[in-house]
């Protein structure tokens, strides 16, 4: 696991964050900022992690705070107190904030190999993979930049074919411009997904999945899923969650036994 925050940064995100606060609340938040960081540096033990990454949670829950570094923190106290969902939940919430990071990606990656439940994802359906295969397999940044690089490109072709009757210059404008109308489709399509995907991690020991919203139902499978499976709400039904693991089966679980990504 890497950890490279000092103190300090904690201090600049968090002024960042607080706004308008009150001096005093500035000077609180800062404090606890410090002593939950000092118990991150002096903890020995699985339930002295624990009890750091409380206080930062602390931080999240009740003061508001919200910063990739702060969450990335938070993941690293679970990591070290050996609660991998808590863990895993932090790091996709970091995830969020600051995605290229590269020490965070290795945590993630880290946490994600002791999960219990390996669950694999859904195979796409190969007519869907064939046609839309560069839409899954090339990252959401290079597709911004190929559009912006055809966008640029169409209306430099469609100055071109205002002032030339050559063939080349409709080509090219036709070509760009509808290459650009394909990326920026994948893009918005990929962005619409994305809000209505509502990702969330178990962060319970264990629970056990049921195939409907209360204790009267049938457990949906033979094993009970574990800290640190991930998986999508499909329906919200306050103590109960409808959702759908990566392998596409569904099943119910008490909403108390797993937290959303994004925090409301």
């Amino acid at each position: 696991m890497k950890s490279k925050f000092p103190i300090s940064i904690f201090k600049f995100l968090a002024l960042l964050t607080l706004g308008s606060q009150t001096a005093l609340a500035i000077d609180y938040r800062l404090t606890t900022l410090e002593t939950a960081q000092g118990m991150f540096r002096s903890a020995t033990n699985s339930a002295m992690y624990a009890e750091a990454a409380r206080q930062f949670d602390f931080l999240v829950h009740e003061e508001g705070i919200r910063n990739g570094h702060l969450f990335y923190t938070v993941g690293n106290c679970w990591f070290m107190a050996n609660d991998v969902g808590r863990a895993i939940l932090n790091y996709r919430r970091a995830e969020q904030y600051m995605p290229n990071h590269a020490d965070l990606k290795h945590n993630l990656m880290s946490a994600l190999e002791l999960r219990t439940d390996l669950i694999p994802e859904k195979e796409p359906h190969p007519l869907a993979a064939n046609l839309l295969g560069w839409h899954i397999n090339t990252p959401t940044t290079l597709r911004w930049w190929l559009f912006a690089f055809c966008w640029l490109l169409f209306w430099g072709a469609w100055f071109w074919m205002e002032r030339s009757t050559k063939k080349e210059a409709r080509v090219t404008a036709l070509a760009t411009g509808l290459l650009s109308a394909i990326l920026l489709a994948s893009l918005l399509t990929e962005t619409f997904v994305e809000r209505r995907a509502k990702p969330g991690v178990v962060v319970a020991k264990e629970v056990l999945a049921r195939k409907g919203d209360g204790n009267m139902y049938a457990p949906a499978f033979l094993e009970p899923l574990h800290s640190g499976t991930e998986f999508k709400v499909v329906e919200d039904r306050q103590k109960w969650w409808h959702i759908q693991l990566a392998d596409g089966q569904t099943c119910w679980i008490p909403a108390n036994a797993a937290e959303t990504v994004a925090l409301k």
